[in-house]
C-alpha cells in the first residue's frame, strides 16, 4: 500500500470484518498496527517498533499460515522494505469475517474491528492512500 503520511498520522488503512471478528491494519499516533480479532475471544495485536516516516511510504503486511487454516499465522509488518514488526496470531480461520461486514480501505465503515479506535469509528485515515495491492500466494 502506497501512503502519503502526515506528521500526526492516524486512521484505518484497511479493515475486513467488524467488532464481532475481523482483521484491521491501522495507524495510531504514527505507529503502524495490525489486529486479528478472533470473534472477541482473542485479540492479537502487532505494533511497529517505530513511527511511520512523514511523506511517502510503502507498507506491506505479510500474513503467512504456519501450517494450515485454523492454526497459527505469522505476521510481518514492513515500511519501505524494512521489517518494523513481527508477531504470531495463534489461531486463525477462513474468511468468515466478511459474512455480514465489509472490506474497507481508508476507514472502518461498519462496526469497528479494534477496540483501539472503537470510540473514533470509522477512524478515517488522515493521509492519502495510493496504489493498494493484495496478493494471495499459495504454499
Amino acid at each position: 500500500m502506497d501512503l502519503q503520511v502526515p506528521p500526526n498520522a492516524n486512521g484505518v488503512l484497511y479493515a475486513l470484518g467488524g467488532f464481532a471478528g475481523g482483521v484491521s491494519c491501522y495507524v495510531k499516533n504514527g505507529l503502524l498496527c495490525y489486529e486479528f480479532n478472533l470473534f472477541e475471544v482473542q485479540r492479537t495485536k502487532i505494533t511497529a517498533n517505530r513511527k511511520l516516516p512523514s511523506g511517502n511510504a510503502k507498507i506491506e503486511v505479510e500474513s503467512k499460515l504456519v501450517d494450515k487454516i485454523g492454526g497459527p499465522m505469522d505476521i510481518t509488518l514492513r515500511v519501505n522494505g524494512e521489517v518494523v514488526g513481527r508477531g504470531r496470531v495463534p489461531i486463525t480461520l477462513t474468511l468468515l469475517f466478511g459474512g455480514t461486514e465489509t472490506f474497507d480501505i481508508g476507514a472502518d465503515m461498519q462496526s469497528p474491528v479494534s477496540l483501539d479506535y472503537f470510540d473514533k469509528a470509522p477512524f478515517a485515515y488522515n493521509g492519502k492512500i495510493g496504489k493498494t495491492t493484495i496478493v494471495y500466494l499459495k504454499k
